[in-house]
Formats: structure tokens, C-alpha cells, sequence
């Protein structure tokens, strides 16, 4: 038994570092690209490409170079690093799959509600053109994202560690026999300040990217401004590397690979 908690504890240390590397290079990308490093970049926009649409106006951005995923999958992944290292330190507590369903309602109504009324062709009473009558904006796209990354993280990470400190267990075999008991699961006060830091994150970096950039700048504070919708689904890395803008090559290869 001994071994194999020895075992685990080298695995969960293994995935932490794997998602701090998985958060840390989009990041890391535009600041490569400042320092004329386009090779290095290139790799992580393309490998990156994969997991998220890449839109610009739904991205952060550092020396006017977005990150190599949108708004929203920051919040996800920064989340769930965040709430694997809290784990790490018995800070957090791990839950079941199925307390994962709060943190999943707000991420789903943000991106659902826009996209029905943008497919269906829904817009709204603004000064802005082909904007659909809800459309989110990177402030709530992030939080959003974070909520859910954090229960997610609450659940997956907490299953991986579970292997390595047994005593874990325990927390997951509370029944909730009353609200104040699924407030206790669902820690909710260490989730709010989970989030509260999470957001000063996103307030920072969007501070970040209106001192290091000239040309493309945040709307506001938060960069909570609804942004005109961009029709044309195939644009992606407008403000990074090997852009697209067609659908006969939505990813660009001849850039990529020259």
C-alpha cells in the first residue's frame, strides 16, 4: 500500500506539471513572438488550434498578440490547475461526478443561450450590428469557464489524488441530507475565493495587455464589452500567428510548416 501511494503521488505530481505547462504556453506564446521567436509560437498556436476556435476578439492578448486560446478556455484550464495544486495541499476537498453539475449550469447557459439566438438569427435592440439579442463577453466567457473548471478539477483532480492520499475518501462518502450539507461538499466559500482570485488573474492580465500593447486594446477595464460578432467562423489567430480566413484552409499548413 505504501508503494503504491508512493506511486500515485509521483503521477499526481506528473499531471500538475503537465497542466501548468498546458496553462502557462498560450500565455507564453505572444510574449515569443514579441521576442521574434515565431518558430516556438508557430508550434503552440498550431497545437492549440486543435482544442479552441483561436477568434481574436474572444481572446486576451499580450504585445498585441492574442493568447493561444480564447477567453473562456483560459478561465477553464487556469481553474483546474489552480484547484489541482489546492488539492495537492489538502486545501480543497475532492467531490463526486455528479456535484459537478452547479458549476456546469452557467458556462452552459452563456455559451448555449448566445449560440441558439445567433442560429436562429435572434438579435437585439443595440448599436451594433449582427449582435444577437444575448451575446457574452470575455469578462463573463471567463468567469464562466473558471466556475466550471474549478468543478471539474474539484472532481477529476480530486479522483487522481484520491489514489495518493486515501484519507481523501472520506470526503466523498458525505451524504447531503440538507442545504447545509451540500454547502459543505461543495465548499462554497473556498469556491467563491477560488473565484474572487481567479477574477484579480483576469483583471491583471487585462491590465497587462493595455500596457503592452498599442494596437489592439481591451474595451474597458475587464474587456466586458459586447465586440461586434465576427461572421466569418473560419478567421482565426487575427492577431497571432499563420491567420485563416477561408474555409479551404482553416488551419493554414503552408504557414505552419514554412
Amino acid at each position: 500500500m505504501h508503494k503504491n501511494s508512493a506511486y500515485y503521488k509521483n503521477f499526481y505530481n506528473l499531471y500538475l506539471g503537465i497542466l501548468t505547462t498546458l496553462v502557462a504556453l498560450p500565455i507564453l506564446a505572444p510574449v515569443l513572438l514579441r521576442l521574434g521567436l515565431e518558430l516556438p509560437a508557430k508550434m503552440i498556436y498550431f497545437v492549440y488550434s486543435f482544442f479552441c476556435h483561436q477568434f481574436a476578439s474572444r481572446s486576451i492578448h499580450l504585445f498585441d498578440y492574442q493568447f493561444a486560446w480564447c477567453a473562456r478556455d483560459t478561465g477553464i484550464w487556469l481553474a483546474v490547475a489552480v484547484v489541482a495544486w489546492l488539492l495537492k495541499f489538502k486545501i480543497v476537498k475532492p467531490i463526486k461526478w455528479y456535484w459537478v453539475i452547479p458549476f456546469v449550469i452557467p458556462i452552459a447557459l452563456d455559451g448555449g443561450i448566445q449560440t441558439a439566438f445567433t442560429a436562429l438569427n435572434i438579435e437585439g435592440a443595440s448599436t451594433l450590428s449582427n449582435l444577437p439579442l444575448y451575446a457574452s463577453n470575455n469578462l463573463i466567457r471567463f468567469v464562466t469557464g473558471a466556475f466550471f473548471g474549478v468543478g471539474l478539477s474539484l472532481w477529476i483532480s480530486g479522483t487522481f489524488i484520491e489514489d495518493a492520499e486515501p484519507e481523501l475518501k472520506e470526503s466523498q462518502n458525505t451524504k447531503a441530507k440538507n442545504f447545509i450539507d451540500v454547502f459543505k461538499i461543495l465548499q462554497v466559500k473556498k469556491v467563491a475565493l477560488i473565484m474572487a482570485v481567479l477574477v484579480t488573474i483576469y483583471g491583471a492580465s487585462i491590465q497587462l495587455w493595455r500596457l503592452t500593447s498599442n494596437e489592439v486594446l481591451p474595451t474597458n477595464t475587464l474587456d466586458s464589452v459586447v465586440k461586434l460578432q465576427n461572421l466569418n467562423f473560419f478567421e482565426r489567430r487575427a492577431d497571432g500567428v499563420c491567420p485563416t480566413s477561408g474555409v479551404e484552409d482553416i488551419f493554414n499548413w503552408n504557414c505552419f510548416f514554412n
